[in-house]
């Protein structure tokens, strides 16, 4: 049995579609028909059936669907043991760090260790505003993201890595010190000018969704996206913000300002790692993964994500 004829089986399954298969695959549409045709002749069972939802794999399809892409694990691993071992890796990798978020903090500790482990590989990092993280890698224009949400979508598998809270961010001087050791409620939060990123940000959805839910509304002074600007804007007494602890800490006036956590359970957000359900990592990209979690690791204690093995992720 030809091992692409069992690729184009598992495209077709992941895709829903004989005609995004074909696309995906750069193959034309009667040719990867013809394969599928190839490999029910040959289980002597029809493995798809259409419908108005699409293509659908039969029981016969789902079981022969789980061994094939435990093949194709299996023949990953091993071209990776053989081209570790005979030649140095490269090529470009793109991963995309929710912005505002703790994992903008991973990019320099990820950027030193892939230099000195992998100088061959050319990272991008996308984590600013503007992009949909999650649009990009159903696009197949991002290997690996580290982004906001826990619900996987068609074609996109979501690993959550930590709840992440938020807390408002502000000078020390617009509280007293017995209010500073205070969580502060959603009704106070409303009454506070504050500057935040645009209407698409995620943090800032979940903040208007916590005075919503209290019946009131933000009052926002200023849109902006930028750390250092937000940094600025508050040491000259425009108004608060609010991050991620994390985020907060590593501003560099963070001696100056406080931070309330923020007393509603709509103040948080999954944060999750992201890979395609529909390629597989290249060996460079592999490579960056493993790099990751690592770094990951090393913000344990701050943020306390769950121990993941890259391996038994790629399993799954």
């Amino acid at each position: 049995m030809e091992t692409r004829r069992l690729e184009a089986f598992v495209k077709v399954v992941d895709l829903g579609s004989v005609t995004s298969a074909a696309k995906v695959l750069n193959v034309a549409q009667p040719a990867l028909s013809q394969q599928i045709a190839s490999l029910e002749a040959e289980f002597k069972r029809q493995l798809l059936v259409r419908s108005t939802r699409g293509v659908m794999p039969t029981e016969a399809g789902r079981t022969l669907y789980r061994y094939a892409k435990s093949i194709q694990r299996q023949i990953d691993e091993a071209r990776r043991s053989v081209l570790d071992s005979e030649q140095e890796l490269s090529g470009n990798v793109t991963i995309g760090l929710a912005p505002l978020s703790s994992a903008t903090l991973f990019g320099p500790p990820l950027l030193t260790q892939l230099r000195r482990r992998h100088p061959g590989i050319i990272l991008h990092i996308f984590d600013s505003f503007g992009v949909t993280l999650s649009e990009l890698m159903l696009k197949g224009s991002m290997d690996i993201a580290i982004l906001y949400g826990d619900r996987s979508v068609r074609g996109l598998d979501y690993k959550p890595l930590v709840m992440e809270e938020f807390y408002l961010v502000a000078p020390r001087d617009i509280f007293s010190s017995e209010l500073w050791a205070q969580d502060i409620r959603p009704e106070e939060l409303a009454k506070i000018d504050l500057m935040l990123p645009s209407r698409e940000s995620f943090l800032r959805q979940a903040i208007e969704r916590v005075c919503a839910e209290v019946g009131e509304r933000l009052r926002i002074v200023a849109e902006i996206q930028s750390r250092s600007t937000l940094s600025s804007a508050m040491m000259a007494g425009v108004g608060a913000t609010v991050l991620p602890k994390t985020v907060a800490q590593a501003l560099p006036n963070f001696e100056q300002l406080g931070l309330r956590r923020i007393d509603s359970p709509a103040a948080s957000l999954q944060m999750s790692l992201c890979i395609s359900d529909y390629a597989r990592l290249s060996d460079a990209a592999f490579a960056v993964y493993n790099i990751l979690l690592e770094t990951i690791a090393l913000f344990k204690d701050d943020i306390s994500p769950h121990s993941m093995d890259p391996e038994a992720f790629l399993a799954e």
